[in-house]
């Protein structure tokens, strides 16, 4: 995948050799509109000299904010394409947090639609509306994605471009969201692993069905790309059944809990042979469901942050799996885990997962006191300047070498005084046969008074004194929830954490 002398290719760079291979082959579909690999480049093409011609180039960042169609893909690559880097809005997000993103990220171009340009109404962003710009934009003089004399040449830093090519904003421990800094190389190196794991067979007809505001949506867009197949846009998972009906789709990566929902009510497409579970811990429970279709042929547990470009980690997981880990580091990622002190961790011991090697962002956008304190010297590199991304998760190192996913350090709670970490004990809830969902938490009157409470989606009247003698099974007794409480559903954030507001105190 070598992309010139030393480098990783640039993400449109990609795609346009796939269209020059197989032009007519279809690229982009979202119900009737489809798009093929010329099409979709020579739109892309038009766009980026819009966006070049009104001053977008290297460094600068490009607002994208349009509904699930064929253009949202074109979008994306012609900002690419213009040498910028662009920044997702999703149209669903509240209007405080989209202009929070546009004027921390300072994006001076924004590329929507007629129908959400209200949203746009007052602001200082110059605005690119593709259905009713697009006589104008298509008459103009089409971009390559190729260096103006005078522009840097991608690699020339190291192998890979330097170039910033995607800012995703994730929420902050603090309550102000941070814009994540990925770099082409990063986002490259990452789509290189990718090529190798999945076959163009898995990658056929891949469900796109994340929000472009979540990591996700980088594997599910350029990875198919990438490999020749064809992006199959849906609005979200449970749109699957409606998707494959128009387009035998192959592959699914989603999150463990939207799976479990959709499963409930709809049986995956016999189409599918490749399911990706990622973003939350795998419940052993849904891997043995998806595999009892008995189509499906690889499940696989990812695990990573935006800060290290989508997945860090993989594991193939068995049919008869009790824990599935978060396995081994994707090729080029280097894992780390270590103490308090920043020493390794013996093996079987618990401590911080650290990540370095070629996927590690940039760093956070315009915030180098944040970034210093997470992307950390690498003592354990020889190479001058490498960093390690400190996590915030908990693991531990199996014998056989793969990693076992804890819960995060920054949930940790102590009950009389003993620590515990609740996406323990949510994990060995979950493989109890009646719970499907569930979410542990330290409820209490007073500082003194605190106490777990596992908040728990089952089936029927389930006996919680069975459930207790379960946890206990497996669990010391100090980490047995003393209260659970029945919910139709864990609700959620729109990043997917749990909303600990949204959950009844308990009686």
């Amino acid at each position: 995948m070598s992309g010139g002398p030393g480098r990783h290719p640039r993400l449109h760079e990609l795609v346009a050799r796939r269209a020059a291979a197989a032009p007519d082959a279809e690229a982009v579909v979202a119900g009737r509109e489809r798009l093929s690999y010329a099409e979709l480049e020579e739109a892309a093409g038009a766009l980026a000299g819009r966006l070049r011609r009104l001053g977008a180039g290297p460094e600068t960042l490009v607002g994208v904010c349009l509904g699930r169609s064929p253009w949202l893909v074109v979008a994306i690559l012609g900002v690419l394409k213009a040498g910028a880097a662009y920044v997702p809005v999703d149209p669903a997000f509240p209007a405080e947090r989209v202009e929070f993103m546009l004027r921390d990220s300072g994006a001076g171009l924004l590329v929507t639609e007629e129908a959400l340009r209200a949203k746009w109404a007052g602001r200082s962003a110059t605005v690119v509306s593709l259905d009713r710009d697009w006589d104008v934009i298509a008459a103009g003089e089409p971009w390559t994605g190729e260096q103006e004399p005078g522009e840097q040449e991608p690699g020339e830093q190291g192998p890979g471009s330097t170039e910033l090519a995607y800012v995703l904003y994730t929420s902050g421990s603090t309550g102000r969201p941070k814009g994540v800094a990925v770099e082409h190389r990063s986002a490259a190196a990452f789509l290189s692993w990718a090529l190798e794991r999945f076959t163009a067979r898995e990658l056929r007809y891949t469900l796109a069905a994340t929000s472009t505001c979540f990591d996700l949506s980088v594997f599910e867009l350029f990875a198919p790309l990438a490999a020749g197949g064809t992006v199959v846009l849906a609005e979200t998972v449970f749109h699957l059944p409606v998707a494959a009906a128009d387009r035998p789709v192959t592959l699914v990566n989603t999150v463990p809990s939207l799976l479990l929902d959709l499963l409930s009510s709809e049986p995956l497409p016999p189409s599918v042979v490749t399911v990706n579970l990622a973003g939350e811990a795998l419940p052993a429970a849904l891997v043995r469901q998806v595999y009892a279709t008995g189509t499906v042929e690889r499940v696989h547990n990812l695990y990573g942050p935006s800060e290290d470009t989508t997945y860090s980690t993989w594991a193939l997981v068995g049919r008869d799996a009790d824990k599935p880990p978060i396995g081994q580091p994707v090729t080029g990622t280097t894992a780390h885990v270590l103490d308090a002190h920043g020493l390794p961790v013996p093996d079987g011991g618990t401590g911080e997962l650290y990540l370095g090697g070629a996927g590690l962002a940039r760093g956070y956008l315009g915030r180098p006191a944040l970034t210093a304190e997470r992307f950390v010297p690498d003592p354990f590199s020889g190479v001058p300047g490498a960093r390690l991304y400190r996590t915030g998760d908990l693991v531990r190192r199996l014998p056989g070498g793969e990693l076992d996913y804890l819960g995060r350090a920054d949930q940790q709670v102590k009950v009389r005084g003993l620590r515990i970490e609740p996406g323990e004990v949510e994990g060995v809830l979950m493989e109890h046969p009646a719970i499907s969902r569930a979410a542990v938490l330290a409820r209490g009157d007073g500082a003194d008074a605190a106490g777990l409470v596992g908040y728990v989606v089952c089936a029927g009247d389930t006996d919680f004194a069975s459930v207790r003698r379960f946890l206990r099974d497996r669990l010391p007794s100090y980490m047995v929830p003393g209260r659970f409480v029945p919910v139709p559903a864990i609700p959620l954030t729109v990043t997917g954490k749990v909303d600990v507001g949204a959950l009844p105190a308990p009686a």
